[in-house]
């Protein structure tokens, strides 16, 4: 060390402890605020919270979120109580920026924000903006999509573009699972199955919609399953084309063989191909040409439903409230807009790829001069499997 440098050590060791002592005065809120420390009155500040695209209110709402699960605040933010109890205030490194995507559902803001690798669902319903859910890695906290299982019935009406989906007979019905965990499942029940009817009787599934509208098909839904679905989303055939096709931009469809269907219109060779919103209706309609009639066509409409839900996963979490804005306009639902938000987002999050698709064991039949479907006795196996959201072990 030489002679210069040491004296000024000497000095500033002496000027250090002859400093009169001063208070350092720390102050923490939603703008990570700043601290300032004597002798030496320079002020350092910490870069603010900022969220790209986000309102004023959401991102407050999101900061103050990591604020509260670092002690730093007191005062916890709007959330579902599971994510609540599950936070233990204690002292962290937090993210500092973040990007959102906003969109509106049924006159509700809806917004996905994506923070360093921790997502947020949140929902204004006016009253303003909430967490309903999400996932958050860097608090090591566990996700939360909303309360598991997750059980939903998706619907396709036979309604031609000039008629109401919510009068025509129900032409695809699914049964979709989620657990919450990454596993789900998916049960189709072909249209003509023989069941008991919401409004009294017999009679084909798909007549619950077209006779007892919304309600009585839901009824009729679950009354047959014993599964607590909490909801429907309805499309009929131009619904499902622009959803397939203009909003989502097509999907890649694993053809599993060659089909010819002059009834449908459905021209396909066997594997993976780019299918538009027609081509797409005209497959999932396919049912003249195929081996076990409504069986068949009913398991490739689970088919369209998983590549469909494929393709929201490569378009990501920040897809969707803008997807949801898109939708409304092309199916009915008695989803809220925070159920359809953290259902979606629990999509992209589930294992797709292995997804069970399946469709209710049971034989062709006729009920006086009609062609039905009889149910085997043991679909009640299948509907208790999916009661956890999920098929199988």
């Amino acid at each position: 060390m030489n002679r210069r440098v040491a004296v000024l050590l000497v000095l500033a060791v002496i000027a250090t402890a002859c400093a009169p002592e001063e208070a350092v005065e720390s102050t923490t809120s939603s703008s990570r605020a700043t601290t300032t420390s004597a002798p030496d009155p320079t002020t350092t500040t910490a870069p603010p919270f900022t969220i790209e695209n986000a309102p004023p209110e959401l991102t407050a709402v999101v900061d103050s979120f990591y604020l509260y699960a670092t002690g730093a605040e007191t005062k916890a933010p709007p959330m579902p109580e599971p994510v609540l109890a599950a936070i233990a205030p204690k002292p962290a490194e937090t993210p500092q920026a973040g990007v959102a995507s906003v969109g509106t559902f049924k006159g509700h803001g809806v917004a996905t924000v994506e923070v360093d690798g921790d997502l947020f669902l949140a929902v204004d319903d006016g009253s303003g903006w909430r967490i309903v859910g999400g996932n958050w890695p860097n608090l090591s906290l566990p996700a939360y999509y909303g309360p598991a299982p997750r059980l939903v019935a998706v619907v396709g009406s036979d309604a031609r573009p000039w008629e109401d989906v919510a009068t025509a007979r129900a032409d695809s019905i699914h049964f979709v699972g989620l657990d919450g965990a990454g596993q789900g499942g998916i049960v189709g029940v072909p249209r003509d199955s023989w069941v008991p009817i919401a409004g009294g009787g017999r009679n084909k599934i798909n007549a619950a919609l077209a006779d007892y509208g919304v309600e009585g098909m839901m009824q009729t839904f679950r009354d047959l399953t014993g599964l607590p679905l909490e909801g429907y989303v309805l499309t009929g055939f131009l619904g499902f084309q622009e959803m397939l096709g203009n909003v989502l931009g097509g999907i890649d469809l694993v053809v599993p063989y060659a089909i010819s269907d002059s009834a449908s219109g459905a021209d396909f060779q066997a594997g993976a191909q780019y299918v538009n919103g027609p081509e797409a209706l005209a497959f999932t309609r396919a049912r003249k040409s195929l081996p076990n009639g409504d069986f068949t066509r009913s398991a490739n409409q689970g088919l369209v439903l998983i590549d469909s839900a494929k393709n929201l996963r490569s378009k990501g979490y920040g897809a969707i409230p803008r997807l949801m804005e898109l939708s409304e306009g092309w199916m009915l639902t008695d989803l809220s807009a925070e159920q359809l938000l953290t259902f979606a987002s629990l999509v992209i999050g589930s294992n797709l790829d292995t997804m069970p698709n399946m469709v209710t064991p049971g034989s062709s039949g006729t009920a006086g001069s009609a062609s039905v479907v009889y149910l085997s006795d043991s679909v009640s196996e299948l509907w208790a499997d999916l009661a956890d959201g999920r098929l199988g072990s």
